[in-house]
Order: C-alpha cells, then sequence, then structure tokens
C-alpha cells in the first residue's frame, strides 16, 4: 500500500513539473535587450520595428519616437508552444511597467525590470515562442482598448530552464507604438453630428 501511495505522488509530482519551463522575463536584460518607443514622430500611424542602437545585439533602425518610460506605459509578456503562430495562442505570462532615467533619451527608459517566470503547458528543455504588446494607459485602460498600443513579431526562444537547465533570457526586437487613425466611417459620422449641431443652432 505505501509503495502505490509513494508512486502516485511521485507520478503527480511528475504532472505538476511538467508545462512549466522556466524563463527570465524583461525586455531589459543585458544580451538581449530590445527597448520600446513611443509612436514616430509625423508618422504616428505607422509602426517601425528593429534592433536600434540602445538594443542588444544593437541596429540600425532608427526611432523618432521616445522611449517609453514609467508607469503611463505597460507591457505585457506572453509565451505558448513554438506551434503558435499569433498571440491568441499565447498565455499572458505578466504585465509591468517600464523603468524610468533622468534623460528621456537614455536607459533604463524604453525597459522593464527583470524577473522569473514560468510557460504553461511547455516543459523544461523544450522552446516556446513569445511575444510582447505595449501600450499608453492614457489612451486605453487595457491593450484592447487602447488607440496608442504596439505589438511585437513572435520569437523562438532558446530551449526553456528547469532541473539543471538554466532559465534563457527573454528574446524580441523593438518596436514602436502607433496611434490609431479614425476610419473614415467614423469621421463622416462626426462630420454629419458637427453640421446638424450647427443648423440646429443657426435656426434658433
Amino acid at each position: 500500500m505505501k509503495k502505490v501511495i509513494v508512486s502516485t505522488l511521485l507520478a503527480m509530482a511528475a504532472v505538476a513539473s511538467f508545462g512549466q519551463g522556466q524563463i527570465s522575463v524583461g525586455n531589459g536584460i543585458t544580451a538581449t535587450r530590445f527597448p520600446i518607443y513611443g509612436p514616430q514622430v509625423g508618422s504616428e500611424s505607422v509602426q517601425v520595428s528593429g534592433s536600434s542602437s540602445l538594443s542588444a545585439p544593437t541596429g540600425s533602425t532608427v526611432y523618432t519616437g521616445g522611449l517609453l518610460s514609467g508607469t503611463r506605459y505597460a507591457i505585457e509578456f506572453w509565451a505558448g508552444p513554438s506551434s503558435a503562430t499569433d498571440f491568441s495562442g499565447l498565455t499572458l505570462i505578466t504585465t509591468t511597467t517600464f523603468r524610468t532615467a533622468a534623460v528621456a533619451t537614455s536607459l533604463p527608459n524604453g525597459i522593464t525590470l527583470s524577473t522569473a517566470g514560468v510557460v504553461p503547458g511547455v516543459p523544461a528543455d523544450a522552446q516556446a515562442k513569445l511575444a510582447v504588446r505595449a501600450w499608453d494607459t492614457q489612451s486605453g485602460a487595457s491593450y484592447d482598448l487602447a488607440s496608442i498600443r504596439g505589438a511585437g513579431a513572435l520569437f523562438l526562444s532558446a530551449p526553456l530552464g528547469g532541473g539543471v537547465t538554466t532559465p534563457p533570457n527573454w528574446v524580441g526586437q523593438s518596436f514602436s507604438l502607433t496611434t490609431a487613425v479614425p476610419e473614415p466611417s467614423s469621421m463622416a459620422l462626426a462630420g454629419i453630428g458637427a453640421a446638424s449641431l450647427l443648423i440646429f443652432r443657426r435656426r434658433k
């Protein structure tokens, strides 16, 4: 009987540990840094992505929007199985805000503190698909509601940590937020409303 109980407990422990690969979560990790930027000046509706001079490894992509800074901006870290092709196949790992610096164009603006995380459904030594998305909380309480927001491409992680395997760094790519442009139908409705109000005032 004792052997059966011990075997059952071991099996339960194995099931509990399965699908819990570990990873270092954050976009400011020294070797894999990818700062996030605000909307491009003069082209706020166009998203730019790619490694900048502040990324690690560095790149040549030029961002004219400032680095995101402080609690005004939120960032979500998502992860899931390597077969995932978009955010619908990923699980939210954590949500946090950005660090701040005295100089707006300098780090650690644009990056977050790092923390330990686990990826549900992906075991240690397996690769996971990773992605991040960020938004201006003054434009909306969540990413879905925000009018100023942006999401990065999906990246494949190194084998996840667990047991004797060291958790890998989160990987990604810098990108800029975009400002939503009103749909033509919305602009037309606004114009009709303004015209109606003007006619109503003239009649009075």
